[in-house]
């Protein structure tokens, strides 16, 4: 088109006969080009689809445009406050410190430095202990039981106790888990040691589920000051997640590569693999250099690697709390408690014991906690925990060779707050606060100040990940040719962040981007730009569940409750000169609708890229408005049990199915 373009012009100064043939030669291509462009996008019905439109629709969707509101690529933090009176108005009920302490359930056991105890009034009791056998990713099984004696060493990892009062009228039965001392064929032991482990550094991850920045201020209050002021940590105030949900934080973080980027791991997938036959994990690279390693999560019925994943073929860590909290969630009567302690107490315990039972040996614990920030609770608990597992840390004088990061993996994805742009961008910035170790900060001298510059500067998962392997003290070469990513990522401790790098730099989608800048449509259930952008993104949400139309109702659109657009190209008017080269393009960017859906009342909020187009000349014209998907919608109400009947075969399909009765 362009070629003919300069024909034309040439010819302009030559034959009238051959001015004349061009120009029919080109008037045809034109024709036929913009013909075959309105084919390929289809026409734009009720169904929501890409393609033609009505002068009057284009006018009305032209006239609801604001100005452009994305003038620089640069990302600004947006402003928003700690507290208001919609933050106010939606706090989670109290819930005491000291809640498991109030009920009647009692532990008759602990566990301690790798062996085990019965309290002082149970001192009597007659005890069996069964250890919890791993049979694989999915599930664990009890072995046989023996005799549990107080002080005995740990019979397993993790077992479960059953206790019986001497006069047999009280009975006892839970499971237990903690960390064995290492032998010279035990945790550990199969990395080579490393080249200088004087610069080897001790990690801790503290991970709770559902936690924005701003929120750990409301609910972990005294264990942020502790963090800050204590501790030293730096929060990153531009932290912004990558995808939907726990896996899109917690992959990258642990292995470099975006949920995204990753080989196919997903149940229901031909050719899934396992997670480790299929990326290299850091607590691998940690292990080689002769870390003892750890992970725990709570939640596990519905774990992070598990729930949509197959999970690992083989167990990740030194110490992997997985098969032990399986069976202590099946005897749970109470998310919350596990008799008289609180859930999380237990895994902060075994962190303890780690570090107590392996003083010559380098570790990194990764933990995270969900029993009640996944639910959107009170935190007080948690806090209370929090402030002790910290005031032991500062205790046993561990800042000085151990770094500690307390963080979450996203903000919450439900609830009253998150239905407003307040929530939607508190969701994509969650806590990341790192506390250096004064060995890092004596071996890197410029650590510290190049973590606080990079703080106000947005940084990713990817990014966390380059930064654990330099605070560990490993050169971070192999895992990046390793994830084969096009990502540029950066070590916060060593590398600025460029202060321009944006979300697109970053590999951050645009649905999940905080730096956009929005403005809200005014009555978006009759905004026409509004409604075409739901129907499309309801379109793409049955296109995902239409090979199971016979389990998952289609859904229909219900009301647009919400619309905000971003404007990248704005070109004010809608009479335009045809240019041979490029359409017309009248406006672009990206509109976010919050929509309810039919029948199953299912609340959703998509982000949906679009492009008003005139092509004139011809005919009158043609309008074109177009939409791009550019992520998966988020569900942000709760979708409970609606999507039974295609959770264990097609997990990833929950959110959209709703299914037939």
């Amino acid at each position: 088109m362009v070629r003919l373009a300069r024909q034309l012009r040439l010819a302009s100064a030559g034959n009238g006969r051959i001015r004349l043939m061009l120009a029919t030669i080109a008037t045809f291509a034109c024709v036929t080009w913009t013909v075959a462009l309105i084919s390929s996008v289809g026409k734009f019905g009720d169904s929501g689809q890409n393609g033609q439109i009505s002068l009057e629709d284009f006018d009305s969707i032209q006239q609801s445009l604001p100005e452009l509101t994305h003038k620089s690529q640069r990302c600004v933090s947006p402003k928003l406050p700690v507290t208001n009176q919609l933050v106010r108005a939606n706090r989670p009920r109290p819930i005491p410190a000291d809640v498991c302490q109030r009920g009647t359930s009692k532990n008759w056991l602990r566990v301690s430095e790798s062996r085990v105890y019965l309290r002082p009034e149970y001192s009597s009791a007659n005890c069996t202990a069964e250890p919890v056998v791993w049979l694989d990713d999915q599930s664990s099984e009890f072995g046989s039981a023996r005799p549990l004696r107080s002080g005995d060493k740990l019979p397993s990892l993790g077992f479960r106790a059953s206790c019986q009062s001497p006069d047999r009228t009280s009975r006892h039965s839970s499971v237990y888990y903690g960390v064995k001392r290492a032998t010279s064929s035990a945790a550990g032991s199969r990395g080579g040691s490393p080249t200088d482990s004087s610069e080897l550094g001790n990690v801790i991850m503290l991970g709770l589920d559902s936690l924005s920045r701003l929120e750990s201020l409301r609910s972990l209050p005294r264990a942020s000051r502790i963090m800050q002021d204590r501790l030293g940590a730096i929060t990153l105030q531009q932290y912004n997640i990558m995808g939907d949900g726990t896996p899109a934080a917690l992959l990258p973080i642990l292995t470099g590569v975006r949920e995204a980027d990753m080989p196919e791991s997903r149940k229901g997938f031909a050719g899934a693999r396992f997670l480790d036959d299929s990326l290299r994990w850091i607590f691998e690279d940690l292990r080689d250099r002769g870390f003892v390693t750890l992970y725990g999560e709570e939640g596990n019925f519905m774990g992070t690697f598990q729930l949509r994943f197959h999970g690992f073929r083989r167990q990740p860590t030194d110490f992997y709390l997985r098969p032990a909290l399986l069976q202590q969630e099946r005897l749970q009567t109470n998310a919350i408690c596990i008799g008289d302690e609180i859930a999380s107490a237990r895994m902060l315990l075994a962190v303890k014991d780690l570090f107590t039972l392996h003083p010559d040996r380098p570790k990194f614990a990764f933990t995270f906690f969900s029993s009640l920030s996944h639910e959107n609770q009170d935190l007080s608990p948690m806090d209370a925990e929090l402030v002790k597992f910290l005031d032991w840390f500062e205790a046993a004088n561990l800042s000085s060779n151990t770094s500690i990061i307390l963080m979450s993996d996203h903000g919450q994805r439900h609830g009253p707050l998150r239905n407003s742009m307040q929530g939607k961008l508190e969701e994509s910035l969650p806590l990341m606060s790192i506390a250096l170790s004064r060995q890092l900060m004596s071996r890197k001298k410029a650590a510290a100040e190049m973590l606080r510059t990079n703080a106000n500067r947005l940084t990713t998962p990817v990014d966390i990940h380059r930064t654990l392997l330099n605070l560990s003290g490993l050169r971070d070469s192999t895992t990046l040719a390793a994830s084969g990513a096009s990502l540029t990522s950066y070590s916060l401790i060593d590398e600025a962040v460029p202060e321009t790098r944006s979300c697109s730099d970053a590999g951050i989608p645009t649905h999940w981007c905080s730096c956009l800048r929005l403005k809200k449509i005014q009555e978006p259930s009759s905004n026409e730009l509004a409604v075409r952008a739901a129907r499309f993104a309801v379109n793409q949400m049955n296109s995902a569940t239409e090979p199971f139309r016979h389990l998952c109702h289609e859904l229909q659109l219900g009301n647009v409750t919400e619309a905000d657009v971003s404007l990248r190209e704005r070109q004010m008017g809608r009479d335009f000169s045809y240019n041979m080269a490029n359409s017309d393009l009248v406006a672009s960017g990206y509109i976010t609708v919050r929509l309810f859906a039919k029948p199953s009342s299912g609340l959703y909020e998509a982000t949906v890229q679009f492009s008003l187009q005139q092509h004139s000349g011809f005919s009158g014209g043609r309008r074109i408005l177009k939409f791009l998907y550019v992520s998966e919608p988020s569900r942000i109400n709760r979708y409970g049990r609606q999507a039974d009947c295609i959770a264990q075969m097609q997990p990833h399909l929950r959110k959209f199915c709703f299914c037939e009765p």
